[in-house]
């Protein structure tokens, strides 16, 4: 039994899943513990390995199979560049990264190639106007592995918030919020969910709604997404939160509520390096108070 080939096997689908040491160690191990297995430092127990793969959602034998991810280094490193740059929002270098390396056979796995075509229609929507196309892709990436049944995996849950952010940049907010419900839906029949997932769906679900003008729905969503963030000690999106459950609060004419959101998103901004998103929540909070 080669423990390096286990080892990076599970850092490799650890990282598809967009997941943190701590993420796959919660309930299962230590985070500790993790570090060691993905170095090749030890051969997990069979429980362990067990709880891992159900969490990450593969069967056990992908993480003794070599040949499952040739070249796991460089599949990685593309994963991760992926990731970065959509979390930074700059679409146009995830799309870039995508048309290089769509048609390299080391991308031929269906998770792989399902996670492509989600993040290609993503930042397509982005980058042009062409919503369709975008559409197109993501329920293709979609039907790659859902099946109607059994309720959703997480790369599923994900995707759907994905089509509902395109249906919301395409004018039908109607619809972006059936997906949503779809995804909030879904994510009850997932044990031991990654919760940075449903925040970003209640997040994606508040927008929507503020857009129909429903005020209130956004502010009930956008606090559950805070409490999320709260409750999992998550800085990921909770100034987005506060931000969105602010400006909602200021246009009820809530303004000492809706006023002190927004300062503390903008604090949080700050933090993060999102100097333009601080610059967009001062000045909308200044134009809705007057």
């Amino acid at each position: 039994m080669d423990i390096h080939t286990i080892g990076k096997n599970i850092k490799f689908y650890r990282t598809l899943k967009g997941l943190t040491q701590n993420d796959l160690a919660e309930g299962i191990c230590t985070q500790a513990q993790i570090s060691n297995i993905e170095a090749g430092k030890f051969i997990p127990l069979s429980t362990t390995l067990f709880e891992i793969s159900r969490r990450l959602g593969v069967d056990m034998t992908h993480f003794f199979h070599e040949a499952s991810n040739p070249r796991y280094d460089y599949i990685q490193d593309f994963i991760q560049d992926v990731r970065k740059q959509t979390v930074n929002r700059n679409y146009k270098e995830v799309y870039e990264l995508i048309l290089a390396e769509e048609k390299n056979p080391l991308f031929e796995s269906v998770d792989l190639k399902q996670f492509i075509l989600w993040h290609k229609g993503l930042s397509l929507a982005y980058i042009s106007t062409n919503y369709e196309e975008a559409l197109k892709m993501l329920f293709n990436a979609l039907n790659l592995t859902y099946k109607g049944k059994d309720g959703y995996s997480q790369e599923e849950i994900q995707i759907l918030n994905a089509i509902g952010i395109v249906y919301d940049l395409s004018g039908k907010p109607e619809t972006s919020v059936e997906i949503y419900e779809r995804a909030i839906h879904g994510t009850s029949t997932i044990p031991q969910l990654n919760p940075r997932i449903k925040v970003r769906v209640y997040y994606n679900y508040a927008k929507a709604v503020k857009s129909l003008g429903d005020f209130a729905k956004s502010i009930e969503l956008s606090e559950k997404g805070i409490q999320l963030c709260i409750e999992n000690e998550l800085l990921y999106l909770l100034g987005e939160c506060l931000y969105q459950k602010g400006y909602c609060l200021l246009l009820t004419n809530q303004y000492k509520q809706g006023e002190k959101h927004i300062n503390d998103a903008i604090h949080l901004f700050n933090i993060e390096g999102k100097k333009r998103l601080a610059e967009i929540a001062d000045k909308q909070k200044k134009e809705a108070i007057g």
